[in-house]
């Protein structure tokens, strides 16, 4: 049996079913907003910034652009040294509490803002202050150590972290997630109703889905028009 529905009587569903939708949507929400207040650990993220300056301030504007340049190209040679054994086991063995560098590695990340020659170190922690502590150490042992790895003495501080921000769980974000996941399910739930709705609606369809004529209709009856009323009146007299 194939049964077409027309986009009127989509529309017609979606009408009839609206309180569901929301009611879905309002669900979802609370559900997810709950979730992630009582069952996600927070995670918080501080940055550090170092800067990579030019070897010489006295030469011409040609030589200082080349410079520049190749000291963009080096930022990615940088943020692998930042993240490498040397640096990493150095800074884990300073935080202790069991830090591992493997740990630290999964914490740290590094990105550079692009066509510039600056650095960020992030490091992300479940405590702020130690997310704060970690991504300081991890700068001082990479401006300590870069000179005698690099052989060079360009790299700087340009802004340590004194403040912690917290990156998940987002609330927007997981608000909006849970309210289209429940229009979703609120959608399939309407049609699922419409679907398995097994009562005919039209004479078309007792035609189409029985195969036989449709001889006449009748009309709904009320009380009024089956006798009821005057029924119950008269019962009403004659207890009386």
């Amino acid at each position: 049996m194939e049964e077409t529905i027309t986009l009127k009587e989509i529309l017609e569903t979606l009408r009839k079913n609206t309180w569901i939708i929301i009611c879905c949507m309002i669900i979802s929400a609370v559900g997810v907003f709950g979730f992630m207040n009582f069952f996600v650990t927070p995670k918080y993220e501080a940055v550090s910034q170092v800067l990579i300056t030019q070897n010489a301030q006295d030469q011409n504007a040609a030589v200082q652009n080349s410079e520049i340049q190749a000291n963009i190209q080096m930022v990615n040679t940088y943020g692998v040294v930042i993240k490498s054994p040397r640096i990493l086991k150095i800074a884990a063995d300073e935080i202790g509490s069991g830090m591992t560098l493997e740990s630290l590695a999964s914490r740290v990340s590094v990105d550079s803002v692009q066509n510039s020659q600056v650095i960020n170190i992030h490091v992300v922690d479940d405590n702020p202050e130690e997310a704060i502590r970690m991504v300081q150490i991890v700068t001082k042992n990479f401006l300590k150590e870069t000179p005698d790895m690099l052989k060079i003495k360009n790299v700087e501080l340009l802004a340590n972290a004194y403040s912690a921000q917290k990156i998940s769980p987002n609330a927007k974000l997981g608000l909006l997630a849970g309210m289209f996941a429940g229009l979703v399910i609120g959608v399939i739930i309407s049609f699922g109703r419409r679907i398995f709705d097994e009562r005919f609606k039209k004479e078309e369809e007792i035609t189409s889905r029985l195969k036989i004529p449709v001889i006449g209709t009748i009309g709904n009856i009320v009380r009024s028009e089956n006798g009821y009323d005057s029924d119950q009146k008269m019962r009403r007299r004659d207890k009386k």
